[in-house]
């Protein structure tokens, strides 16, 4: 698809290209230069307010002011200030003198732009040539979203998938292009070299659209700054863009079965299923269960969906298992069906399947909670609490994905055990959570100041059972250094956070230190 950079001209755009041979100067106004011109209008019209439809730059000799007292060229400029006019370039020398003081006043108090020409140029030319550019400016607009709707509507029905619909949207809208999903991982990017990279472009976005389907949101997609139309202009062509991201974030990538991600589907929106039905539904998707059987929920994340399904099939086949899975609202939720372990085997369903993604690469997962089928009972309770479990991992997701963002953090993979503490923490009153945060403020505070690592070093010692040979290993520390910081640790606090009286109100804190930047700030 090309490219035409365009743009509706700012007021400062039209003085400079087509206003400079009447030596204008800017009397009023001058932060709102950058305002954009929808046309250039010449009148010597006094009432000419109710003309005009607003965006305008009104050129004027002021021969319509000449004779009206002070009040009232007040209450002209006043007018077209309602008016939504961009500016008023007044030609001084054939009426005035110089604008009226009374005029500059006004349009100083109302934020007009009041320009003063001070040579004769031909309005009719300067509208001419002004108007032409906006109009061929405009049509420009128009032919990049008529090639920008062509390339999308290719694009969905293509392998291109989310990345390619990415690539059209960064080339039309000049600028990087960032898509994060509603949990808030970061799903897909165009023109940017890696996460932290587009972590930035989303920080410091230009423009963020988000993506519906079917009254749910489903993600955003942000454009960044550095390209060459307005903000208005980008969000436009996201907008365009947002309908076919939506179509493909929740196209079901379960071609092979798609009675499976039904099932999922269902579990996922509360939908009631007996036993009996629960079971002959994962049969009919080929995944047969027994009472030997273990359910286990899982939910993941990723650039694209395609990535983690794939990793799902391939976990599950190493583990011998069952999948279903299905995508919902940019993320992959499933149910795998696990089988007794073999000898020597981690016991856990719940454990085996997350030592099975431990090579998933850029997918970030939670594995959920797991139910025996042999002791589930022949109502409904079975799906709810399937239900249930997959509700919990999708809203554990969305912690594991602010923790895959501190590089501190180290891996991909959660367990919905591991997480609830994070979520209990994040679920509490912000004058409690504070109260905790509290506890290692000392920490954080050196932290910033003097680029130490002082909370990871007390959150691996504490997570490693304050076993220092297993510390230093995870730190890639020495012993000795290991030391000198737990030593600076204890300074800092005043205590031992490594007691079994403080151990778990550390842990806590570190928790609430995290979720300050998720939950609102602490």
């Amino acid at each position: 698809m090309a490219h035409t950079s365009t743009s509706i001209p700012t007021l400062r755009e039209v003085i400079d290209r087509f206003l400079a041979p009447a030596d204008p100067r800017v009397l009023t106004a001058h932060d709102r230069l950058t305002t954009t011109v929808n046309w250039v209008h010449s009148s010597e019209i006094f009432e000419i307010g109710p003309l005009l439809a607003g965006g305008e730059l009104l050129l004027t000799t002021g021969l319509g002011l000449a004779g009206l007292d002070a009040g009232t060229r007040r209450h002209y400029v006043r007018d077209l200030a309602e008016r939504g006019v961009a500016g008023v370039a007044m030609e001084i020398g054939r009426t005035f003198d110089a604008v009226p003081d009374e005029m500059v006043r006004e349009g100083s108090a109302r934020r007009l732009p009041i320009i003063e020409l001070r040579r004769v140029v031909p309005f009719i030319e300067v509208c001419r040539d002004a108007n032409t550019a906006i109009v061929s400016e405009e049509i420009g607009e128009l032919r990049a979203q008529r090639d920008l709707d062509d390339a999308l509507h290719v694009a969905l029905g293509s392998t291109g998938g989310v990345a390619g619909m990415l690539a059209h949207l960064s080339e039309a809208v000049d600028a990087p292009v960032v898509l994060v999903g509603s949990g808030g991982a970061l799903l897909a990017a165009h023109g940017v070299d890696d996460d932290r990279a587009a972590w930035t472009v989303v920080d410091h976005a230009t423009a963020d659209v988000p993506v519906i389907v079917r009254g749910r949101h489903v993600g955003r997609v942000v454009a960044g700054s550095g390209g060459t139309r307005a903000p208005a202009k980008t969000a436009a062509l996201l907008r365009m863009g947002a309908g076919p991201l939506g179509a493909v974030l929740t196209r079901s990538e379960n071609r092979g079965s798609a009675s499976g991600a039904r099932l999922v589907e269902d579990l996922v929106g509360g939908r009631p299923l007996r036993r009996a039905d629960l079971i002959s539904r994962f049969a009919a998707a080929g995944v047969p269960v027994s009472n030997a059987t273990t359910l286990v929920a899982v939910a993941a994340a990723s650039p694209d969906t395609r990535m983690a399904t794939a990793a799902m099939d391939r976990v599950a086949a190493a583990l011998g298992a069952g999948v279903v899975h299905a995508v919902v609202d940019a993320s992959v939720f499933a149910v795998m069906t696990v089988g007794p372990g073999t000898a020597g085997a981690a016991t856990d369903p719940a454990a085996r399947v997350a030592a099975g993604f431990a090579s998933a690469g850029e997918v970030t997962v939670v594995v959920g909670d797991a139910y025996p089928v042999a002791d589930t009972g022949p109502g409904t309770a079975t799906a709810a609490a399937l239900a249930d479990a997959l509700g919990a991992a999708g809203d554990h997701l969305t912690i594991a994905l602010d923790l895959v963002r501190d590089p501190m953090t180290g891996g991909r993979v959660f367990t919905g055990r591991q997480l609830r503490a994070e979520s209990a923490v994040r679920a509490l009153p912000e004058p409690e959570r504070a109260g905790l945060a509290r506890l290692i403020t000392p920490l954080v505070t050196h932290d910033l100041t003097q680029s130490t690592q002082l909370v990871h070093t007390l959150e691996v010692h504490l997570r490693h059972g304050c076993s220092a040979t297993r510390s230093a290993q995870v730190l890639h520390l020495g012993r000795q250094s290991l030391y000198q910081r737990l030593d600076r640790i204890r300074a800092l606090l005043g205590f031992d956070p490594s007691t079994p009286e403080t151990y778990t109100s550390i842990l806590l804190a570190i928790s609430a230190f995290r979720a300050s930047d998720a939950v609102g700030g602490v």
